[in-house]
């Protein structure tokens, strides 16, 4: 069983950036809508995040995530919503973020789950 993600969870780019996630509410968990894959992919990540490339005295390469490009794990297998799966803490995906070096850094992850509900 995995934990449901609802608007009062945290989807991140990875490395600090946070998605401006949108929730069904047709389905509540903890109060809060439960997210379906529309909520999370193609919306918006809300910050800039600056990381320290060790390995480049020039100094710390600014990633600019600006949009979630794929959803590609994390949606439950039976808990539905008007046909559509709910996601799960098993989130994965990407951004349209590069690093100024040219590096990828596309890393979705889910934390602050809320616990009163759980999926398959």
């Amino acid at each position: 069983m995995f934990g449901v993600l609802t608007t009062a969870s945290n989807v991140d780019c990875g490395h600090g950036g946070r998605v401006s996630t949108t929730g069904q509410a047709k389905l509540k968990a903890a109060g809060a809508p439960v997210l379906l894959k529309a909520g999370i992919q193609g919306q918006d990540v809300a910050a800039t995040c600056v990381l320290k490339d060790t390995t480049d005295a020039s100094g710390p390469l600014t990633l600019q995530c600006k949009t979630v490009t794929s959803v590609t794990a994390g949606q439950a297998m039976k808990l539905k919503v008007g046909g559509v799966a709910v996601m799960l803490n098993t989130l994965a995906g990407g951004t349209d973020g590069m690093q100024t070096k040219g590096k990828p850094e596309t890393a979705l992850k889910a934390s602050g789950v809320q616990t009163k509900l759980k999926a398959t």
